[in-house]
């Protein structure tokens, strides 16, 4: 509910100064844009009104939790780590823009299968290692994040363009554990597999994007050729991270089925970030093929855990930590029109 009722005034906040004014104020506008300086802050410029885009996101990514509870003389820990978790994600870039400013809407949706990678759940009892187990993990990556860039930008000398922007971004990582097999088992090593594993968790992650985004011009020939190369970046911060973790383990009937346990946290702080770095090149005006690197970060130091028992029961522990990272290269092909 938060993150709609968060597009809503986006939404808002785009619509007002994209207002049409009048004769004399667009024309008072467009004199002070032709004396400004190329090196000062403006307010709006020229543009296409949409772009469309598709690409595919080649990425690696890695999710992890860990809660505490009490034991006997020592609190136990207990974690959760999927590692290596190779993704081709497809996804699509939708870019609404004022032909008269620089500001736009921008959304962006991805979602894509993970390749069959390893996971790892550790239980620690009196500060030693009693328990580990290793699994195989398939997963299901989905992300999408709206922004609302105003129409506010700075040129600099050799045409550095900066524009600040502001969003919502939602990230899960959907993951199934199989084919289970005991590393360590009452404090001793081994090597010995167990039968009937089918459990799964979801990370699911939302956050509040603050960030700025960059272009320079490397290549711009004047026209007819008009073959632009830009080097292209952009940073997005989280000052806010709302987390919910939900499992279902299925070999404790102790437990409830769906969900075993659950996960909550909330934590304001520049605690993740999304970020990218690309070069642009556009053969045509209409046309410009991307491709960079890209990375996702999301991380909480604190929250809580509520274990489902099977008799009706709760018991609420400490989450520790929780914390998902995807990292790779990105490619893109996006139409203007």
């Amino acid at each position: 509910m938060k993150q709609y009722l968060f597009v809503s005034v986006l939404v808002s906040l785009l619509v007002l100064p994209l207002t049409p004014r009048p004769v004399a104020a667009a024309g008072a506008l467009n004199a002070s844009l032709t004396i400004a300086p190329t090196n000062s802050p403006g307010w709006g410029q020229r543009s296409n009104y949409l772009d469309l885009g598709l690409g595919y996101l080649i990425t690696q990514g890695s999710s992890s939790w860990e809660i505490s509870f009490p034991g006997q003389s020592a609190r136990g820990k207990s974690a959760l780590d999927f590692k290596k978790m190779d993704s081709l994600i497809p996804f699509i870039t939708l870019e609404l823009k004022h032909p008269d400013t620089s500001g736009s809407l921008r959304l962006q949706y991805g979602k894509g299968q993970s390749s069959t990678s390893e996971g790892f759940d550790k239980d620690y009892q009196e500060g030693s290692l009693y328990h580990q187990s290793g699994f195989d993990v398939t997963g299901e990556t989905v992300f999408w994040m709206v922004d609302i860039q105003p129409p506010f930008f700075s040129v600099a000398k050799p045409r550095w363009t900066l524009k600040p922007f502001l969003g919502w971004q939602h990230y899960e990582e959907k993951i199934r554990m199989n084919n289970g097999r005991w590393i360590t088992l009452y404090g001793a090593e081994t090597d010995q597999p167990f039968a009937g594993l089918d459990s799964r968790y979801d990370f699911n992650w939302d956050a509040l994007r603050l960030g700025i985004k960059g272009e320079l011009e490397l290549l711009n020939p004047p026209e007819p050729k008009g073959k632009q190369l830009r080097l292209k970046g952009s940073l997005a911060l989280f000052p806010y991270i709302h987390y919910r973790g939900r499992g279902v383990w299925n070999l404790r009937d102790d437990f409830k089925k769906d969900p075993s346990f659950a996960h909550e946290a909330d934590n304001f702080g520049l605690l993740g970030l999304d970020g990218a770095l690309s070069l642009a090149f556009c053969p045509l005006k209409m046309l410009e093929i991307e491709g960079g690197g890209r990375i996702f970060y999301f991380y909480v130091p604190e929250g809580t855990n509520t274990t489902y028992f099977s008799n009706n029961t709760q018991a609420v522990v400490h989450l520790n930590e929780a914390r998902a990272l995807r990292i790779g290269l990105f490619f893109q092909i996006t139409g203007r029109f």
